[in-house]
């Protein structure tokens, strides 16, 4: 930068930071609900619409801007009406904390399989 110009100047963080961000995200994300709605998803949704299965996933670094979230639905579970959505967040006792809702292609689940729901978060 110019020794004459003022201002701020953006930097990197760390990898270590990175990698501590990273794993902080792996660490809580506690919850895949799958629900019913269709709507668009934006950045600003804060809940499933009309939920219809909530899960426990698996979470799994994939390097160091990114996480694998599976959840998978049992054989046992079967719903009439098609699977439109994926919310994923973290929820202690407390509170929750919105971590992404995605739209999917309409899925309607029976009873003779399981369902693997795989959602890849990066973050920058």
């Amino acid at each position: 930068m110019d020794e004459n110009a003022t201002g701020v100047v953006l930097m990197p963080v760390s990898n270590h930071l990175r990698r501590l961000l990273i794993e902080t995200i792996r660490d809580n994300i506690n919850e895949v609900t799958l629900g019913f709605d269709g709507t668009p998803a934006t950045s600003d949704d804060g809940a499933a619409g009309r939920p219809a299965i909530t899960l426990t996933p698996e979470v799994t670094i994939i390097d160091e801007t990114s996480v694998l979230v599976e959840a998978t639905v049992p054989f046992d579970e079967s719903f009439t009406e098609s699977l439109r959505e994926v919310y994923v967040q973290m929820r202690n006792t407390n509170d929750f904390l919105p971590v992404g809702r995605f739209n999917i292609v309409p899925y309607t689940k029976n009873g003779s399989k399981e369902t693997k729901i795989q959602i890849i978060i990066e973050v920058e």
